[in-house]
């Protein structure tokens, strides 16, 4: 499966960005280090993700802009030592609250079978194994150091195109989807991929489902 067109306009810039500053810095025409700000890359993954889902609830952009925040301030030079000392405790407050605010729920392994039109889940050095049975309207899903595997053979989208937010960062995400759905991908895969195993691609009468989102140094595998 290729990156989605608007994702590939974004790598583009990424890529052309790093490469103007190396040329400068070349050039002897600035003091210009890509590597020094890479940690922004991140932050700009995040509000990429943002806009690309209507800044709804999905907890996974601001996982990436935070993080992004925090190692940034991190190897800058002339960052005070306070700012340094309190960004990571700052991070893990924000991250609480988000948790609360976007309802999402902590995974906390196992199997359950679910039936309900819209899930939000987070796995930080966990797994979640889900089942979706009935109406399905969307997904949001964000692992760090983790994995998620969800079963949607057995889901009914009735408003289509369905939505699945991904974000994955050191970890893996398996979908499994019925044949006879139409994906459409549109997922920012760095230092990852995303693979799609399935032997039919769907069929004219059958449902759409649209998968956006950002893959960094993990997977997503989509299944029949």
């Amino acid at each position: 499966m290729s990156i989605g067109g608007s994702s590939r306009v974004l790598v583009g810039l990424i890529v052309v960005e790093v490469g103007v500053l190396l040329l400068l810095g070349n050039l002897g025409l600035g003091d210009f280090s890509p590597w020094e700000y890479a940690p922004s890359l991140l932050i700009v993954l995040g509000l990429w993700a943002l806009a690309r889902s209507g800044f709804r609830g999905s907890i996974g952009p601001w996982i990436l802009i935070g993080l992004g925040v925090a190692v940034q301030l991190s190897v800058l030079d002339g960052v005070p030592d306070v700012v340094r000392g309190a960004v990571w405790p700052v991070l893990i407050i924000v991250a609480g609250v988000l948790l609360i605010v976007t309802r999402a729920s902590f995974a906390g392994g196992g199997a359950a079978r679910r039936s309900g039109s819209r899930l939000n889940h987070v796995a930080v050095f966990n797994s979640v194994n889900d089942e979706v049975d009935g109406p399905f309207t969307g997904l949001q899903t964000t692992t760090l150091f983790g994995g998620a595997e969800y079963d949607l053979r057995r889901a009914r989208v009735e408003r289509p195109p369905a939505v699945i937010d991904v974000t994955c960062m050191f970890g893996g995400v398996e979908l499994r989807v019925p044949g006879d759905w139409t994906v459409h991908n549109d997922v920012v895969a760095l230092f990852g991929g995303v693979d799609d195993k399935r032997d039919d691609f769907g069929a004219e009468d059958g449902a759409t489902v649209s998968i956006r989102g950002t893959v960094l140094f993990g997977g997503l595998t989509i299944k029949d």
